[in-house]
């Protein structure tokens, strides 16, 4: 759903009026809340074969959620970016100084059926447990599945399980393309153990041919080599300020002809002050991801690749936020990923929170 100037500056000067309305209305607790993020990033890019890409980015989140009861609460949230790439809601700077495309995210009903039972329906963000140092190899954060999810939190141990409709095809030959997801968290005591199993249903059908393969196995047909069921476990140990992290990825439904596992090994540091410095490796054969909905950071590709993802984040006042960092990505097969030698990624980002 693409919006124009106008339905952006309605939408804007809504949540606004919202905001003023919720904080004239503290004291008779109003229904409505607002939330949201900002961010300008600065980014180089080092390829290999071609131009060296330097550019601007930036974008904007802002939502609202109104609270109709005690256990129902209605969500909705704007975007900038291409609406039709689930997995960024950046906005390259360099469009001639034309507008930004808005976009819907999130649109969707939290109903709390007990303490720590809930049933989430519409577009929302995917409840799945991730790896605290880098968590999107599996799935990236951009990206809102649609369905329905229920979710289960507790102390020291959290579930969920998710059915998502990829690709509706009523009326065409094929099956709809469908998707089950199932995730689990437990705190043992200064160690997490967590993971998630993603199984996709019919991804060959018609309505997947704009999901975006970036470097999964094709056939000569021009349709996915491997079916796709991806466990991901993450051990996470914390010890004070610090984190290790070991995350372990296998797609259980791999063509025999296809390398199909992962890994990631990963450290963090955060000082009392909230500043964190992280490194984590990482090594992604060919079809241990579903690369149309995996993470979009490193440079041409998102599966057969080793490489690094290092950082530093500091916070400053009043929800502003600084985070630096960078990657270096080796191809595993540069016939499959289409590049020989490492590239390298590096960003300044500034990001703010209300």
């Amino acid at each position: 759903m693409k919006l124009h100037s106008s339905p952006l500056i309605g939408g804007i000067v809504g949540l606004a009026l919202l905001s003023s309305n919720a904080s004239a209305q503290q004291e008779s607790d109003s229904p409505w809340s607002i939330y949201g993020d900002a961010r300008v990033r600065a980014e180089f890019n080092d390829t290999d074969g071609g131009s060296d890409r330097h550019r601007m980015r930036m974008r904007l989140r802002a939502g609202a959620k109104y609270q109709a009861s005690d256990s129902l609460r209605f969500n909705f949230r704007l975007v900038t970016g291409d609406s039709d790439n689930p997995n960024s809601v950046h906005q390259d700077a360099g469009d001639a100084f034309n507008t930004f495309n808005v976009s819907l995210d999130r649109l969707h009903f939290d109903w709390s059926m007990s303490e720590h039972v809930s049933v989430v329906a519409g577009k929302f963000g995917n409840p799945i447990f991730r790896n605290p140092i880098y968590g999107e190899l599996v799935w990236d954060g951009d990206v809102s599945p649609e369905g329905l999810a229920f979710v289960s939190e507790y102390d020291a141990f959290n579930f969920s399980f998710g059915q998502y409709a990829v690709a509706e095809n009523t009326g065409s030959n094929t099956e709809d393309a469908w998707m089950s997801v199932a995730s689990f968290d437990t705190d043992l005591g200064g160690l997490t153990v967590g993971g998630s199993y993603s199984f996709y249903g019919d991804m060959n059908g018609k309505g997947v041919a704009s999901v975006e393969n970036r470097t999964n196995a094709l056939s000569a047909a021009d349709v996915f080599l491997s079916d796709f069921g991806i466990a991901d476990v993450v051990f996470a140990y914390n010890i004070d300020a610090l984190t290790v992290s070991a995350e372990f990825i296998e797609n259980l439904r791999a063509d025999d002809t296809v390398d199909a596992s992962g890994m990631a090994i990963g450290v963090s540091y955060k000082a009392d002050s909230g500043d964190q410095i992280y490194i984590q490796h990482q090594s992604i054969d060919q079809d241990a991801v579903f690369t149309g909905f995996s993470q979009d950071d490193t440079l041409n590709q998102a599966s057969s690749y080793e490489g690094q993802i290092f950082g530093y984040k500091t916070k400053f006042d009043n929800g502003l936020g600084m985070h630096v960092w960078g990657m270096a990505v080796t191809p595993i097969d540069e016939v499959v990923a289409g590049f020989a030698n490492t590239e390298y990624r590096f960003r300044v980002d500034f990001n703010l929170k209300f």
